[in-house]
């Protein structure tokens, strides 16, 4: 598992949203286009349809699943972030603006038909109940979860704070079972926060729901003021964003009183506007690394890019997401919602750094990739150069660890998830997570633990190997050939065999990251994760240079 990838199930939308109402006369604008006529027939053609289907289908339907799923193919049409909420999911939107919900504070993950706690949060009620990482859960509230879906199962657990929900769970073979109330939940914005080095300060930011602005502000004076920080790291890396204004607010911090911080630009030009950093600034000397990958999105993006476009900090990491689109909320009739994109948005030097062209798609509906012979260049506040479409691209990459396929056999078949589910029952506590490591004793346990299954998988060279064999097979027969393919199959399997040594560094990481988890929750996770981190390592070495990062950002 990766080590941000516990943060992500809970942050349910890759958005900048923007919560306004559509002004008057950019709805009378919509009615008065040439498309008026195609749109009132085909109206009428899915009533009459639907009427049909109510009267004559061979079986009784449901008129509002099967509208609702008309609606939501319809807008799946259109994009990803474009999406209709009923009034039983309008929960989902405070959440995406506030981090807020009522529930027990656990999130499951389906193992082969089974769902186990995947994550806990520390102090939640599932918490205090006594539940933990690994549990299998069998009843929630006299609802058995077998042949269940992951949102049937979360709608029981989710409710009116203080009402009642009582669990059974399975662990190590034994049924338990767990009685809680749910409560409000707040997700943490920023998990955790310290100082990482000496003078160096380092804030984890995974979301930008409400006032996780204000949250960054307090964590950095507090760095400021207790630990006299004289340089930041602010990790952004699998932050898939939220509130564009959040994220404005947090590159206010940072850069001068006046200054751009993004320009959102929509069909109605009622929705256009500059944002600018409005407040006085906290510090705009401080020497600043940020960090990105792949999984750095939307809002995540407009403080990366700003604080690039105006030479405010170092990025580093890789890639970013690519994400320039700007969603909207909007009330509809029966306490319903939808979230819509309605802008795109443009960070201080005038690129938009979108990604994907959902305006044109090929046959299949797949959104076209911006060729990179189609960027264009802009220059920063100092003159550096900078290119648009395509996510924001760091100052400094530090590429990510390439996933062998033995690597990804322990994710993908739990092995290591389900070590540390029983490493956890064989050990009451551990060191503190800056403290713990993992021996060489606990790695042969491991993989006298995983046995077999840690080399129970296909490699392109055994799914050529077989064509060949069938190919072989169907063509000749001999014994010799026979012999031969044998030969290479047990080849393979040494090789695999092999492949442990050379993975150590990871398989080691993974594993005390897993373990660490069960005991200290996602702050001792990052605690654990920072002491071995090449992109973090960098970062310190940057900023620890003066020459070198004065150099970056002149351009020069």
């Amino acid at each position: 598992m990766k080590i941000k990838e516990i943060i992500n199930w809970k942050i349910l939308g890759l958005s900048a949203v923007l919560a306004t109402a559509i002004p008057l006369s950019a709805q009378c604008q919509r009615f008065n286009d040439d498309d008026d006529f195609e749109l009132m027939k085909n109206l009428e053609i899915f009533h009459t349809i639907m009427r049909n289907l109510r009267i004559m289908y061979v079986d009784e339907i449901s008129s509002g699943e099967v509208i609702k799923t008309a609606m939501d193919k319809m807008l799946e049409s259109l994009d990803p972030y474009t999406v209709y909420y009923p009034e039983s999911l309008v929960e989902d939107v405070t959440f995406m603006n506030t981090g807020d919900y009522a529930g027990i504070g656990i999130a499951m993950e389906n193992v082969n038909n089974s769902y186990i706690i995947g994550d806990i949060d520390k102090d939640s009620p599932a918490d205090k109940a006594g539940l933990r990482i690994g549990d299998k859960l069998l009843v929630i509230n006299g609802k058995e979860t077998a042949n269940k879906t992951y949102d049937e199962l979360e709608l029981v657990m989710k409710g009116q704070p203080g009402t009642n929900v009582n669990i059974t769970a399975e662990r190590n073979g034994a049924k338990h079972d767990y009685q809680m109330k749910r409560a409000m939940i707040s997700v943490p914005n920023i998990p955790y926060y310290g100082e990482i080095a000496p003078k160096v300060g380092y804030i984890s930011l995974s979301g930008f729901t409400q006032d996780c602005g204000s949250e960054l502000r307090d964590a950095f004076m507090k760095l400021k003021n207790d630990k006299k920080i004289e340089k930041l790291i602010i990790d952004l890396r699998d932050n898939p964003g939220g509130l564009l204004v959040e994220a404005v607010n947090i590159v206010n911090i940072f850069c001068n009183q006046g200054e751009t911080v993004v320009d959102m630009r929509g069909r109605v030009s009622e929705w256009n506007k500059i944002f600018k950093a409005e407040k006085a600034p906290l510090d705009t000397e401080i020497p600043i690394a940020v960090l990105v990958n792949d999984h750095s999105a939307s809002a995540a993006e407009i403080v990366s890019g700003a604080l690039q476009d105006l030479d405010r900090a170092v990025i580093i990491g890789s890639k970013t997401y690519g994400k320039g689109l700007v969603q909207t909320t909007k009330d509809l009739v029966y306490n319903s919602k939808m979230k819509l994109t309605t802008a795109k948005y443009y960070i201080p030097s005038g690129r938009c750094i979108q990604k994907l062209d959902y305006a044109h798609k090929d046959s299949s509906g797949k959104a076209s990739t911006i060729a990179e012979s189609q960027y264009r260049v802009f220059k920063t506040k100092n003159g550096r150069p900078v290119k648009d479409a395509g996510g924001i691209m760091p100052d400094i990459i530090v590429s990510n660890d390439t996933m062998s396929y033995l690597l990804e056999n322990l994710l993908d078949e739990h092995i290591i998830f389900n070590y540390a589910t029983q490493y956890r029952e064989k050990h009451s506590q551990i060191a503190e997570p800056e403290q713990f490591s993992i021996t060489e004793s606990d790695l042969a346990d491991f993989r006298k633990y995983a046995g077999e299954k840690l080399y129970n998988y296909e490699t392109d060279a055994d799914k050529t190997l077989k064509m060949l064999e069938e190919t072989l097979s169907s063509e000749y027969s001999s014994a010799e050939i026979n012999a031969t393919i044998k030969t290479l199959k047990s080849q393979i399997a040494q090789q695999k065999r092999q492949e442990f040594e050379p993975n150590k560094e990871l398989i080691s990481l993974m594993l005390g990251t897993e373990i660490v988890r069960r005991y200290y929750y996602l702050e001792g996770l990052l605690r654990y994760s920072i002491k071995q981190d090449r992109v973090i390592d960098k970062a310190i070495e940057v900023l620890n240079d003066a020459v070198l990062y004065k150099k970056i950002l002149s351009g020069k």
